[in-house]
């Protein structure tokens, strides 16, 4: 990957890439405005470019898109004079520059590729929405916020046993960290209040039956975390605020299968040979490098939603994506 040297060509790749994404939406303004909305040098910014960038910003009323439209095209000037001085300097014909484009080029390509498959996904129905509503009520129906005291500590499973015995002896936190101190290992400390979209959903159970003032450990990959429940406090969610959270998580779902089934149907009719240093790749290559690219996939397509109006419900929305997201 080409890594910058000052920060005008590192705005130079963001202008490129914004050049490479511009594509047509519904017009935000006047109906009577041109397809230009300003010239640069004679260099033509069209409404297009403006409206691709209106189009990451979320839902505005009439002023603050008014607002926001005229900050977003003044950007768009100051790029093209920035790459104005950037092709004066010969930058478009670097190697290490048309390598950057030529790989938001593929990025682009195989994205809109993705998406243009995955566009038939239908809706899910409203039965549908109702049995993953029930059938999760940890995080509807009875739905909590969680006080949480967490210590994370550097740690793999081979001391897991060790610390267990010594939470267990235990009679707080503070104990815990000390017995941590003396045994040389290395943790952080944090606390938060937390939804229970915002947390595992294989520890949304642990938590429902605690009580307060309970611990729970929980190993990872490389840590330990030993979490305290402080308090908690009940906020259901109903069935007709949950359908549009529970509506975009199922269709999000559907178009990450069908992405990954349409990778995975390319790859078998494909001739695909590993070189190199790589070429130990060739014996594995159906299963793993599909997955890498199923996840890529995932990842297009679990792109930020639209906010609210309502600052609140556009934090709680949010929050509610982000722990269906990991389901």
């Amino acid at each position: 990957m080409y890594k910058t040297k000052s920060p005008i060509s590192a705005l130079v790749l963001v202008i490129l890439a914004v050049s490479l994404t511009a594509c047509g939406n519904k017009d935000h303004g006047d109906k009577a405005q041109t397809q230009v909305v300003a010239k640069v040098n004679g260099d033509e910014i069209s409404v297009h470019q403006l409206n691709a960038q209106m189009s990451r910003m979320g839902q505005m009323n009439e002023e603050q898109a008014k607002a926001v439209s005229r900050q977003l095209l003044a950007r768009l000037v100051d790029q093209q004079l920035i790459v104005h001085q950037a092709v004066a300097s010969k930058l478009d014909r670097d190697p290490k520059v048309l390598q950057s484009i030529e790989n938001a080029k593929r990025d682009i390509l195989a994205q809109a590729f993705i998406e243009q498959q995955v566009s038939s996904v239908q809706k899910p129905t409203e039965q549908e929405i109702t049995d993953f509503y029930n059938k999760h009520p940890e995080l509807f129906e009875k739905r909590r916020n969680y006080r949480l005291q967490e210590l994370a500590v550097a740690a793999g499973n081979d001391r897991l046993a060790e610390i267990e015995t010594a939470v267990k002896s235990a009679k707080n936190l503070n104990e815990i960290a000390n017995w941590l101190k003396e045994k040389n290992l290395r943790f952080s400390a944090s606390s938060d209040v937390r939804g229970a979209e915002q947390l595992p959903i294989e520890l949304l159970p642990k938590l429902n039956q605690m009580k307060d003032g309970e611990i729970v450990i929980v190993p990872a990959k490389n840590t330990i975390n030993i979490i305290v429940l402080a308090g908690s406090q009940e906020q259901p969610i109903t069935r007709d605020k949950a359908t549009p959270m529970i509506e975009q998580y199922l269709v999000t779902q559907r178009r990450t299968e069908l992405a990954k089934q349409q990778v995975e149907k390319l790859r078998a009719t494909a001739k695909v040979e590993y070189m190199g240093v790589f070429a130990d790749m060739n014996s594995n290559k159906t299963d793993k490098p599909a997955e890498t690219k199923a996840s890529d996939a995932k990842a297009v397509e679990n792109k930020p939603d639209t906010k609210p109006d309502a600052k609140q419900g556009a934090t709680d929305s949010a929050h509610i994506e982000k722990g269906l997201s990991g389901l």
